[in-house]
């Protein structure tokens, strides 16, 4: 027996030589070289947002002043439908956007942000409604409903406040692993742009419908398509 002992035992380190030098395999060594990572929770990704929007309008507030309505505290009806439109789409889109970052079985986008979009539709649909039932003769006319100073305004504050809010869910999100960077790319760039033109609505004065469905649905339109092409390659993993 202890010969077989030995012939089984020459044959084993034949079979699988040693190499020289390596180290043996060792599970606790394996698990003292991990580190502890901290968990993704919604809620934290959430609140993110909300403060990247409130930094961005206190900035407004601050460098450009509040419209004299809700400084006096009792803003306009308008004023508060579209607000409350950004805020809602925007915070709906960042959800699913911070929820793509956590995939899993079961585990989808919320969608309701969909229908938030279809409600929002409402503003470029009335500003298209008004154009084709009261046609523009003149540019005088034009201007006049339109302002366009304030208009390219409105587009270029709102993408500054955007970017901030896109910043902070590109972050997040990037330390997750989305498995479609371009959805969670599209989303971030709504939810920026929802956001930041409702940070830049506490300074806008217009309450006309064709002014906001024109360029508050710009600005809204242009971040999410910008989300889309810039930010798909920054949140690849």
């Amino acid at each position: 027996m202890q010969q077989e002992g030995r012939i089984f035992k020459m044959r084993h380190d034949a079979a699988v030589p040693e190499r020289s030098g390596a180290e043996p395999f060792s599970i606790e060594a394996l698990v003292n070289g991990l580190s502890p990572v901290r968990p993704m929770r919604l809620r934290d990704g959430m609140m993110l947002s909300l403060a990247a929007v409130l930094v961005a309008a206190i900035a407004v507030a601050l460098s450009m002043g509040v419209r004299q309505d809700l400084a006096a505290g009792n803003p306009h009806w308008m004023f508060v439908l579209r607000a409350a439109v950004l805020v809602v789409l925007g915070l709906a889109a960042a959800k699913a956007a911070l929820s793509a970052a956590t995939p899993g079985v079961g585990n989808s986008s919320p969608a309701a942000w969909k229908w938030l979009l279809a409600g929002a539709v409402l503003f470029p649909g009335g500003a298209a409604y008004v154009w084709l039932t009261e046609p523009v003769q003149t540019m005088a006319r034009a201007n006049l409903l339109l302002y366009p100073e304030y208009g390219l305004e409105c587009l270029r504050i709102s993408g500054v406040c955007a970017a901030v809010v896109a910043v902070v869910l590109t972050l997040w999100v990037r330390r997750g692993a989305p498995t479609s960077p371009n959805q969670a790319a599209w989303l971030i760039g709504l939810a920026a742009g929802a956001l930041g033109a409702a940070a830049y609505s506490i300074h806008c004065t217009q309450n006309v419908l064709i002014y906001i469905g024109t360029w508050y649905s710009l600005a809204v339109a242009g971040c999410a398509l910008a989300g889309r092409i810039i930010l798909p390659r920054f949140l690849r993993w």
